[in-house]
């Protein structure tokens, strides 16, 4: 009796377990359903190019001249042959020197002092002693002569030993040797290079220091080797200060074109003639090039027109409220405008340069105001 009423117990649970399967499972599907047949009625098909209005904005195409330059740098430096030197031709000693490389001098202006050395006092000392004693000698050969006691050549070589030993001590007074100087800038320049120190001795014809005149310095530019093909000299060259491009320019011109590789930096240097007046630049300051290689009449349009796609570049036009998909090809280009290449559309038509990404061939626009 028991194990009846057990098996009766098991199989009351085992059929109610089955029917809230059952009900829990249709219950779901027709969610689902239900779901889906909402999902379908409150998204319609947006997909159609026609129901699209895209906002863009245009310009128009233009036919006209487009130069490709490249972009060069290099330094200011000096013109060949333009260092002054500056030097004295007796040995002496610096007292004081009163500038400094890189600065700009005045022409007059005082560069140094010096005092001749002791080997200069010593060699002016004897250049008065041989002219002192050659005319005594000469006085009294000439005293001999009237006598008849010395004859004609023994006088003409006495007036030549002591003219010669006086043009000598002349030569060393009008050099300054023995007396203080003050070295001035004979033109208008920048210190290049200071060679000597206060109170050091500097030997008859070396250099104190060199001056650069303002007007003998050109730029020398470095070139890639491939560009090279496409200068020549007396090509103009747009020159600006690579710290502030908007406010120091010139126009220089090409001088020389090296046949070299310049093996510090790998590049072909190319020297620019500055303008002789004003020069904007400072010796050894860093600037940028821009030269002017191929130029052209083709149509035109901003590089923002041109999109890629794939293997090809493609533009839009505007006709009649809708934008125009054309494949084109690029010519020339710079750094805001690109000559394109293609068919299907012409000078003056409107162009799209901003919300292009977002278009398709045929779809309505809505033309936004250029600012």
């Amino acid at each position: 009796m028991r194990l009846y009423r057990k098996s009766v117990l098991i199989t009351i649970i085992g059929t109610m377990l089955t029917c809230g399967y059952l009900w829990f499972s249709c219950g779901h599907k027709q969610e689902l359903k239900k779901d889906n047949t909402q999902s379908q009625i409150a998204t319609p098909d947006n997909g159609s190019v026609g129901d699209q209005v895209a906002t863009v904005r245009t310009v128009p195409i233009k036919k006209t001249t487009i130069a490709e330059s490249i972009t060069v740098y290099g330094t200011v430096v000096p013109a060949p042959g333009a260092l002054q030197a500056v030097s004295v031709s007796f040995e002496s000693r610096i007292r004081r020197i009163l500038v400094s490389k890189g600065q700009r001098v005045s022409k007059g202006e005082i560069l140094l002092e010096i005092e001749p050395s002791q080997d200069a006092h010593l060699q002016i000392e004897e250049a008065r002693n041989a002219a002192d004693s050659l005319k005594r000698t000469l006085k009294h050969v000439q005293e001999r002569f009237d006598l008849n006691l010395a004859t004609n050549e023994e006088l003409l070589q006495a007036k030549q030993a002591f003219k010669e030993a006086q043009l000598r001590l002349e030569s060393l007074e009008r050099k300054g040797v023995g007396q203080k100087q003050q070295i001035q800038a004979t033109a208008q320049g920048v210190v290049n290079r200071v060679s000597v120190q206060e109170g050091s001795i500097v030997l008859a014809g070396s250099a104190f220091l060199e001056i650069v005149p303002q007007n003998r310095v050109e730029v020398r530019l470095g070139v890639e080797p491939e560009d090279v093909k496409y200068l020549r000299v007396d090509q103009l060259v747009s020159l600006s200060s690579v710290n502030t491009p908007e406010s120091r320019s010139a126009t220089g011109r090409i001088r020389a074109i090296s046949q070299s590789i310049n093996p510090a930096t790998r590049l072909i240097d190319v020297f620019a003639e500055l303008p002789s007046s004003p020069n904007p630049f400072l010796l050894d300051e860093f600037v940028t090039g821009k030269i002017e290689i191929v130029s052209k009449i083709g149509v035109i349009v901003p590089r923002t027109a041109v999109l890629p796609e794939e293997d090809h570049y493609v533009l839009f036009t505007i006709n009649d409220g809708h934008a125009k998909k054309h494949t084109v090809q690029m010519g020339l280009e710079n750094k805001k405008d690109v000559e394109v290449i293609g068919n299907g559309f012409h000078p003056g038509e409107p162009v799209v340069i901003l919300g292009n990404y977002e278009l398709k061939d045929g779809m309505a626009v809505k033309v936004e105001a250029t600012q």
